[in-house]
């Protein structure tokens, strides 16, 4: 696999094939073949779906209609369409150009991890997931703000992508199956504020489905931003109730505000463009998110890997044996070791590099992979350490993607982090806010909500962003041309979500739906176990779980499921397929074709 590290302090790695040199050396050329013929909105409801397909037909480009799909989500999706979250953007525009926008939410500027600890010293996981210790500072608004002035068509003004959003929240939607189905878990009410508990279960009883949502308080709050744009967030008003909101939460707890947003922390947060992770694989272009995002790492490594593996011969023979999809044991196998090794080095080496430099040239170079690669065996190895330098050395999110006419692409995911993020709902900004912070390791060694460990190099400091497993992404051909924008919510399980459809897209040819739906596996190095997912017939073959079990692969099937890819996919013709994961409610949308009916939850 070629790999192009681009990024602070960034080297360009050697590639390793003689073939697609040139292209390392001089990026892939403008493309110029068949234009896409129409474009695509992907996201987890219809409703936004919806919005960000009207953009592009009054001639918004994927730009302003991610940012408007965004802002719908905010109101539509509250289960993790956020204005109190944070995110990642990838923008693959039609010249060429590629940029990362991290958008993720910082720690207070007076935190510490002392906070977090019991009076034993022991980390106490519900001061990071529940109540003011837990939120981050918010970069969503900023980070919207920021993809339309850098890469908006200027057809459309600011405030133009803001006014579906506050058509929803002022007027009202109709509240679909998969709210309903949330509201009702019995984790969620009990994690509420009352200010939430009033907007979304009126009387004591969950809304239910049919039932009239509208948010008044969050629709002054868009109309602020509308008018005013960031300032109209982080300060004012609205700057004054989030603070204000967590004083409350506050209030009953000893000690001072200290470890809890205040005003300052509002006021100096930033948006970081960064240059973009690029890898080559099976002679495409992979455009991925750099650190603070783990995602983009994990699935370049994972991808170079692989790449150098007899993979064809391997799909081939195990079509010949009955597996129609032709992802036989031994591959399997193959993915799962790749996969606990590049989260062995995730554990170790990842975090926030405006604190930590994390070596991605190093866990990106030939001879680290190729060491990988080559340790490979018949045998599982859960006990697969990190990379070790030479002595001198959540989740409630939601993705969504975009494709115009031109060519342009975005791929964009922002996360609450837990359902419904805190719980704190901003009584009279009418949003909720995250709980990011435990996405630190606050405590080394010990796992997070998702069962994620890291070391220093994710540590909770004043100012830092933690780590993310979110993991956007735009895939280009040799041409320059876009053929896939994809990405996921779902924890750590992101990453093995994208990295798995995308695999079944470029290797094992597949559908794109096909794809999507097809059965998926998450290894994340600790725990040992591999998970699969069983969901009836479209789980793996028993004959394949038979086989991994003998090479000593600690295997749990379990119910449910992992992520919910929302990917857009362009055939060498130009045409458009576009596919929401049916694990949730989703829709995907094509100009002129209108959109997707959403999936029902099981049951």
């Amino acid at each position: 696999m070629n790999m192009t590290v681009q990024g602070p302090g960034a080297l360009r790695v050697a590639c390793l094939s003689l073939v697609l040199c040139a292209a390392c050396a001089g990026g892939l050329a403008r493309f110029e073949g068949t234009p896409i013929k129409r474009g695509a909105v992907v996201s987890e409801n219809a409703l936004a779906t919806r919005v960000g397909l009207a953009i592009l037909d009054r001639g918004g480009n994927a730009a302003d209609a991610a940012v408007a799909t965004a802002m719908a989500l905010c109101v539509v999706y509250p289960q993790a369409g956020n204005l109190g979250g944070g995110g990642f953007a990838i923008l693959a525009n039609a010249d060429g150009k590629n940029l990362a926008l991290d958008f993720r939410e910082r720690a207070p500027l007076s935190t510490a991890a002392e906070l977090y600890l019991d009076d034993q010293g022991v980390f106490d996981r519900q001061l990071s997931i529940q109540g003011p210790l837990a939120v981050g500072v918010p970069g969503s608004p900023l980070g919207l703000w920021e993809l339309h002035q850098v890469a908006g068509s200027g057809r459309l003004s600011w405030s133009q992508l803001l006014d579906p959003a506050i058509t929803l929240a002022r007027e009202g939607f109709a509240v679909d199956p998969w709210l309903a189905r949330d509201l009702r878990r019995t984790t969620v009410a009990g994690r509420m504020n009352a200010a939430a508990r009033a907007v979304f279960y009126p009387g004591g009883e969950p809304l239910g489905v049919g039932q009239m949502l509208r948010q008044p308080a969050l629709a002054r709050t868009l109309s602020l931003l509308a008018s005013e744009g960031p300032r109209g967030f982080y300060g004012g008003p609205v700057a004054e109730a989030l603070v204000a909101e967590l004083g409350r939460a506050h209030s009953g707890v000893e000690g001072a505000m200290r470890g809890v947003i205040d005003a300052a922390d509002l006021a100096l947060y930033e948006v970081q463009q960064r240059p973009p992770l690029v890898g080559y694989f099976g002679g495409r272009e992979w455009i991925a998110m750099p650190p603070p995002s783990s995602g983009g790492l994990v699935i370049l490594q994972v991808l170079a890997i692989l790449d150098g593996l007899p993979l064809g011969s391997e799909v081939a023979g195990a079509r010949a044996a009955g597996v129609t999809d032709g992802l036989g044991e031994r591959l399997v196998h193959w993915l799962i070791e790749a996969l606990r090794m590049a989260f062995a080095d995730r554990a170790e080496h990842m975090g926030d590099p405006e604190f930590h430099e994390v070596p991605v040239e190093l866990l990106l170079s030939p001879a680290w992979i190729a060491e990988r690669r080559v340790s490979i065996t018949d045998r599982a190895q859960p006990e697969i350490g990190p990379w070790v330098p030479a002595p001198v050395e959540s989740s409630q999110t939601t993705h969504l993607s975009v494709l115009d006419r031109a060519g342009n692409a975005v791929s964009l995911t922002t996360t609450l982090n837990g359902w419904f993020g805190s719980g704190i709902l901003v009584e009279e900004g009418g949003f909720f806010l995250n709980n990011e912070l435990d996405d630190f390791a606050i405590q080394a060694g010990v796992p997070n909500q998702f069962g994620l460990v890291g070391s220093e190099a994710n540590s909770i400091q004043p100012g830092k962003r933690p780590l993310s497993s979110m993991s956007p992404t735009v895939v280009r051909d040799a041409g320059g041309s876009v053929r896939l924008v994809i990405g996921s919510p779902g924890g750590p399980r992101i990453i093995t979500a994208t990295l798995q459809v995308a695999l079944r897209l470029f290797l094992l040819e597949q559908e794109l739906g096909a794809a999507i739906r097809a059965p998926r596996l998450h290894q994340q190095w600790s725990p040992a176990e591999t998970l699969f997912e069983a969901r009836g017939t479209l789980s793996f073959l028993p004959s394949v779980l038979a086989g991994l079990r003998e090479r000593g692969q600690p295997i749990e099937e379990v119910e449910g499921s992992f992520g919910s890819v929302q990917a857009i996919f362009v055939t060498a013709d130009g045409e458009i397929r576009a596919s929401s994961d049916p694990r949730r409610g989703g829709s995907a949308g094509i100009e002129g074709r209108g959109i997707s009916a959403p999936a029902l939850p099981p049951n």
